[in-house]
Protein backbone atom coordinates (compact mmCIF):
# COMPACT_ATOMS: atom_id res chain seq x y z
CA UNK A 1 0.00 0.00 0.00
CA UNK A 2 1.30 3.43 -0.93
CA UNK A 3 1.25 6.39 1.39
CA UNK A 4 0.09 9.44 -0.54
CA UNK A 5 1.16 12.98 0.19
CA UNK A 6 -1.52 15.65 0.27
CA UNK A 7 -0.21 17.01 -3.03
CA UNK A 8 -0.65 13.59 -4.67
CA UNK A 9 -4.23 13.35 -3.44
CA UNK A 10 -4.95 16.84 -4.74
CA UNK A 11 -3.41 15.80 -8.06
CA UNK A 12 -5.82 12.85 -8.10
CA UNK A 13 -8.72 15.21 -7.41
CA UNK A 14 -7.72 17.33 -10.39
CA UNK A 15 -6.83 14.59 -12.85
CA UNK A 16 -6.37 10.83 -12.54
CA UNK A 17 -3.88 10.85 -15.39
CA UNK A 18 -1.83 13.53 -13.65
CA UNK A 19 -1.58 11.40 -10.50
CA UNK A 20 -0.49 8.34 -12.48
CA UNK A 21 2.18 10.30 -14.36
CA UNK A 22 3.51 11.97 -11.20
CA UNK A 23 3.97 8.52 -9.65
CA UNK A 24 5.27 6.55 -12.63
CA UNK A 25 7.03 9.25 -14.65
CA UNK A 26 8.08 12.04 -12.26
CA UNK A 27 10.89 12.94 -14.66
CA UNK A 28 8.31 14.36 -17.07
CA UNK A 29 7.32 17.12 -14.67
CA UNK A 30 8.58 20.58 -15.63
CA UNK A 31 7.36 23.52 -13.57
CA UNK A 32 6.87 26.72 -15.53
CA UNK A 33 8.46 29.98 -14.42
CA UNK A 34 5.05 31.18 -13.21
CA UNK A 35 4.61 28.03 -11.13
CA UNK A 36 8.06 28.48 -9.60
CA UNK A 37 7.18 32.10 -8.85
CA UNK A 38 3.99 30.96 -7.12
CA UNK A 39 6.05 28.68 -4.88
CA UNK A 40 8.22 31.66 -3.93
CA UNK A 41 5.16 33.78 -3.18
CA UNK A 42 3.66 31.01 -1.06
CA UNK A 43 6.92 30.72 0.88
CA UNK A 44 6.96 34.46 1.55
CA UNK A 45 3.36 34.46 2.75
CA UNK A 46 4.16 31.46 4.96
CA UNK A 47 7.01 33.35 6.62
CA UNK A 48 4.72 36.32 7.26
CA UNK A 49 2.09 33.99 8.73
CA UNK A 50 4.63 32.53 11.15
CA UNK A 51 5.35 36.01 12.52
CA UNK A 52 1.66 36.88 12.74
CA UNK A 53 0.69 33.67 14.55
CA UNK A 54 3.77 33.57 16.76
CA UNK A 55 4.68 37.20 17.58
CA UNK A 56 6.71 36.14 20.63
CA UNK A 57 8.80 33.72 18.56
CA UNK A 58 8.24 30.73 20.85
CA UNK A 59 7.17 28.34 18.08
CA UNK A 60 9.16 25.51 16.52
CA UNK A 61 9.65 25.00 12.78
CA UNK A 62 9.95 21.51 11.32
CA UNK A 63 11.91 21.16 8.08
CA UNK A 64 11.18 17.72 6.62
CA UNK A 65 13.43 18.29 3.61
CA UNK A 66 16.44 18.93 5.83
CA UNK A 67 15.62 16.63 8.74
CA UNK A 68 14.09 13.74 6.81
CA UNK A 69 10.51 12.56 7.04
CA UNK A 70 11.01 10.07 9.87
CA UNK A 71 12.63 12.72 12.06
CA UNK A 72 9.98 15.28 11.12
CA UNK A 73 7.15 12.97 12.19
CA UNK A 74 8.97 12.07 15.42
CA UNK A 75 9.64 15.72 16.26
CA UNK A 76 6.00 16.56 15.59
CA UNK A 77 4.87 13.93 18.10
CA UNK A 78 7.36 15.31 20.61
CA UNK A 79 6.29 18.93 20.11
CA UNK A 80 2.59 18.10 20.39
CA UNK A 81 3.30 17.46 24.06
CA UNK A 82 4.31 21.10 24.45
CA UNK A 83 2.17 24.23 24.48
CA UNK A 84 3.90 26.29 21.80
CA UNK A 85 3.02 26.89 18.14
CA UNK A 86 4.36 24.39 15.59
CA UNK A 87 5.03 25.21 11.96
CA UNK A 88 5.08 22.51 9.26
CA UNK A 89 4.06 19.78 11.70
CA UNK A 90 4.04 16.41 9.94
CA UNK A 91 1.42 13.65 10.25
CA UNK A 92 1.23 10.21 8.68
CA UNK A 93 -1.78 7.90 9.04
CA UNK A 94 -4.60 6.27 7.11
CA UNK A 95 -2.57 5.88 3.92
CA UNK A 96 -1.64 9.56 3.63
CA UNK A 97 0.78 12.11 4.99
CA UNK A 98 0.53 15.87 5.30
CA UNK A 99 2.28 18.88 6.81
CA UNK A 100 0.31 21.64 8.52
CA UNK A 101 1.29 25.27 7.98
CA UNK A 102 0.42 26.34 11.52
CA UNK A 103 -0.58 24.41 14.65
CA UNK A 104 -1.71 26.49 17.62
CA UNK A 105 -2.25 25.02 21.12
CA UNK A 106 -5.59 25.61 22.79
CA UNK A 107 -6.74 24.63 26.28
CA UNK A 108 -10.15 22.95 26.40
CA UNK A 109 -11.62 21.38 29.53
CA UNK A 110 -8.15 21.21 31.04
CA UNK A 111 -6.74 19.38 28.01
CA UNK A 112 -4.50 20.69 25.24
CA UNK A 113 -6.12 20.61 21.82
CA UNK A 114 -4.83 22.05 18.57
CA UNK A 115 -6.08 24.61 16.08
CA UNK A 116 -4.77 24.07 12.55
CA UNK A 117 -4.31 27.01 10.16
CA UNK A 118 -3.71 26.45 6.46
CA UNK A 119 -2.24 29.55 4.83
CA UNK A 120 -2.99 30.32 1.16
CA UNK A 121 -1.69 33.10 -1.07
CA UNK A 122 -5.07 33.80 -2.69
CA UNK A 123 -7.77 36.32 -1.85
CA UNK A 124 -10.58 33.81 -1.40
CA UNK A 125 -11.27 30.18 -0.56
CA UNK A 126 -11.25 27.90 -3.62
CA UNK A 127 -12.83 24.48 -3.99
CA UNK A 128 -9.43 22.76 -3.98
CA UNK A 129 -8.61 24.59 -0.73
CA UNK A 130 -11.60 22.84 0.80
CA UNK A 131 -10.27 19.47 -0.42
CA UNK A 132 -6.88 20.45 1.03
CA UNK A 133 -8.42 21.16 4.44
CA UNK A 134 -10.39 17.91 4.39
CA UNK A 135 -7.20 15.92 3.75
CA UNK A 136 -5.23 17.80 6.41
CA UNK A 137 -7.92 17.25 9.02
CA UNK A 138 -8.30 13.57 8.15
CA UNK A 139 -4.59 12.77 8.39
CA UNK A 140 -4.06 14.71 11.62
CA UNK A 141 -7.06 13.13 13.34
CA UNK A 142 -6.15 9.66 12.04
CA UNK A 143 -2.70 10.21 13.57
CA UNK A 144 -4.35 10.80 16.95
CA UNK A 145 -4.00 14.58 17.10
CA UNK A 146 -6.69 16.22 19.30
CA UNK A 147 -7.68 18.66 16.58
CA UNK A 148 -10.34 21.11 17.75
CA UNK A 149 -10.60 23.22 14.58
CA UNK A 150 -9.15 23.95 11.15
CA UNK A 151 -9.27 27.31 9.43
CA UNK A 152 -8.01 28.60 6.12
CA UNK A 153 -6.17 31.93 6.21
CA UNK A 154 -6.03 33.87 2.94
CA UNK A 155 -5.12 37.36 1.77
CA UNK A 156 -7.54 40.18 2.55
CA UNK A 157 -7.87 41.95 -0.81
CA UNK A 158 -8.86 45.19 0.94
CA UNK A 159 -5.71 45.26 3.08
CA UNK A 160 -3.22 48.07 2.47
CA UNK A 161 0.42 47.70 3.42
CA UNK A 162 1.27 50.44 5.95
CA UNK A 163 5.01 49.96 5.63
CA UNK A 164 7.66 49.18 8.20
CA UNK A 165 7.25 45.43 7.92
CA UNK A 166 3.81 45.56 9.56
CA UNK A 167 1.61 42.80 8.06
CA UNK A 168 -1.07 42.81 10.74
CA UNK A 169 -4.44 42.29 9.05
CA UNK A 170 -2.98 40.80 5.88
CA UNK A 171 -4.68 37.45 6.50
CA UNK A 172 -8.33 36.71 7.12
CA UNK A 173 -9.64 33.34 8.26
CA UNK A 174 -12.51 31.13 7.20
CA UNK A 175 -13.49 28.34 9.57
CA UNK A 176 -13.73 25.02 7.70
CA UNK A 177 -13.92 22.78 10.76
CA UNK A 178 -17.42 21.40 10.36
CA UNK A 179 -17.03 20.83 6.62
CA UNK A 180 -13.55 19.28 6.85
CA UNK A 181 -14.45 16.95 9.72
CA UNK A 182 -17.61 15.78 7.93
CA UNK A 183 -15.62 14.67 4.85
CA UNK A 184 -13.58 11.93 6.56
CA UNK A 185 -15.23 9.08 4.64
CA UNK A 186 -14.86 11.02 1.41
CA UNK A 187 -11.10 11.35 1.93
CA UNK A 188 -10.87 7.62 2.64
CA UNK A 189 -12.49 6.98 -0.74
CA UNK A 190 -9.98 9.29 -2.46
CA UNK A 191 -7.10 7.37 -0.91
CA UNK A 192 -8.57 4.01 -1.95
CA UNK A 193 -9.20 5.19 -5.52
CA UNK A 194 -5.72 6.72 -5.72
CA UNK A 195 -4.30 3.32 -4.74
CA UNK A 196 -6.19 1.74 -7.64
CA UNK A 197 -4.94 4.35 -10.10
CA UNK A 198 -1.34 4.07 -8.89
CA UNK A 199 -1.45 0.29 -9.37
CA UNK A 200 -2.47 0.53 -13.03
CA UNK A 201 0.13 -0.54 -15.58
CA UNK A 202 -1.11 1.98 -18.14
CA UNK A 203 -2.01 5.61 -17.64
CA UNK A 204 -5.69 6.54 -17.37
CA UNK A 205 -7.16 8.30 -20.38
CA UNK A 206 -9.53 10.72 -18.69
CA UNK A 207 -9.09 13.58 -16.26
CA UNK A 208 -11.57 14.49 -13.55
CA UNK A 209 -12.12 17.79 -11.78
CA UNK A 210 -11.46 21.35 -12.86
CA UNK A 211 -8.34 23.08 -14.04
CA UNK A 212 -6.33 24.20 -11.00
CA UNK A 213 -3.51 25.83 -12.94
CA UNK A 214 -5.06 29.28 -13.32
CA UNK A 215 -4.90 29.87 -9.55
CA UNK A 216 -1.16 30.50 -9.97
CA UNK A 217 -1.78 33.66 -11.96
CA UNK A 218 -4.46 34.87 -9.56
CA UNK A 219 -2.13 34.33 -6.61
CA UNK A 220 0.65 36.27 -8.32
CA UNK A 221 -1.65 39.21 -8.97
CA UNK A 222 -2.98 39.11 -5.41
CA UNK A 223 0.50 39.17 -3.86
CA UNK A 224 2.47 41.35 -6.26
CA UNK A 225 1.87 44.54 -4.31
CA UNK A 226 2.90 42.88 -1.05
CA UNK A 227 5.99 40.93 -2.09
CA UNK A 228 7.53 43.88 -3.94
CA UNK A 229 7.39 46.17 -0.92
CA UNK A 230 10.67 47.00 0.87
Amino acid sequence: MRTFSKSKLLAYRQCQKRLWLEIHHPELRADSSSTQKSFQVGHQVGEIAQKLYDPKGKGQIIDAQREGFATAFARTTELLASSNPIFEAGFKAGGALAFADVMLPKRKAGQCTWRMVEVKSSTSVKDYHRDDAAIQAFVARAAGVPLSSIVLAHIDSAWIYPGGGDYEGLLVEEDLTKEAFSREQEVKVWIAEAQTIAAKRKEPKLCTGGDAVSHVHRSLQDLAKFTNTP
